[in-house]
């Protein structure tokens, strides 16, 4: 029996473009499955397999062949030109869209009392009032307004996600909670496309390496057992969830885009939900420790294990009603 060889050093994720092979890698018996060291998502005590199957199979060359890409050796590592053009791209991305929400800022309606856009919580208290009457004079512009800088922070991970909700929730009440489930939704996605299309797989894994590695066999497990958007529901609702890192990740681990996006709407409600609720009593709040106690992260974590109740139990419990089903029909034949 003649065994293929195994990558164990891939110019995908190190700068270096030899590849090292292994002619006898360590198989289980009978399995014919390769034990992998695992890591932890970036403290996530969330344990895969003792096990994982091999991706593929790897020809004489390096070149790993994967039922659902195909990763070479000569053309995975970009040049140094290449690398400056995808992050001056993402520069000038970046630098466009600032331009258009200052011109748009520069542009509003004059107001007679000064007003800008909050910067820390404290500014947000001081304003609220000021905030509220400018909106309501002025909603179109400021809504457009609203609606670009908060898809802008969540596209480019910018922290303040928190002030923002709470911002919307001060100018626009309820209705605030499905518009900032909708845009960080929306934001998300355009992180994810940026990821994918501008800095590409290689740029991504030099950064995270092994975390990428490790939520890549995660996905690939989950979706084998048909469980992948409850995987991905679970990671949101996950209140320490390293989100950035997800946006990023997700295109080169393979998510596809319409879980993603699904997931981040109705993973993030809960939190947006605190956020936005919380302006109706921002005057009695004196930081974001206050919106998000521990009573209120203790709710959020239980709704997240609610959630991947089916990611873990779903065959079972899809086994078990389809034997009650079965054991009826049965008994309804011989009466």
């Amino acid at each position: 029996m003649t065994l293929a060889p195994v990558v164990r050093h891939s110019p995908l994720f190190s700068p270096r473009s030899k590849v090292e092979l292994l002619s006898t890698p360590p198989l289980l018996p009978e399995t014919g499955r390769l034990v992998e060291e695992q890591r932890p998502l970036l403290g996530l005590a969330f344990a895969p397999p003792a096990e994982m199957s091999l991706p593929g199979p790897v020809d004489v060359r390096g070149t790993l062949l994967h039922p659902r890409r195909t990763l070479s050796t000569e053309n995975s590592v970009p040049t140094k030109n290449a690398i400056a053009a995808r992050l001056g791209t993402l520069v000038g991305i970046f630098s466009g869209w600032l331009f258009v929400l200052y011109q748009i800022g520069h542009n509003l309606p004059a107001y007679e009392e000064e007003i800008h856009l909050p910067k820390s919580f404290d500014d947000l208290k001081s304003q609220s009032v000021v905030l509220q009457a400018y909106s309501s004079a002025h909603f179109g512009p400021v809504l457009t307004l609203f609606t670009l800088v908060f898809t802008f922070k969540q596209t480019f991970s910018i922290p303040g996600s928190a002030l923002m909700n709470i911002l919307g929730g001060l100018l626009y009440g309820f209705w605030a909670f499905p518009l900032v489930s909708l845009l960080t939704a929306i934001g998300s996605t355009l992180c994810y496309h940026i990821s994918q299309i501008v800095l590409g797989e290689f740029i991504v894994a030099r950064f995270a390496r092994s975390n990428l590695g490790y939520l890549r066999r995660r996905v690939e497990v989950n979706r084998e057992s048909g469980n992948l958007f409850y995987y991905l529901l679970f990671l949101r609702l996950f209140p320490f969830s390293p989100n950035w890192f997800l946006n990023v990740a997700s295109p080169f681990v393979g998510v596809p885009v319409h879980p993603f996006f699904m997931s981040i709407f109705l993973g993030l409600m809960p939190y947006n939900y605190v956020c936005v609720q919380a302006a109706a009593t921002l005057a009695q709040l004196d930081s974001f420790a206050d919106i998000l106690s521990l009573d209120v992260l203790l709710k959020l974590l239980s709704i997240s294990v609610i959630a991947l109740i089916p990611a873990l139990y779903g065959q079972k419990i899809a086994s078990w009603v389809r034997g009650r089903m079965s054991d009826d029909v049965v008994k309804q034949q011989q009466a």
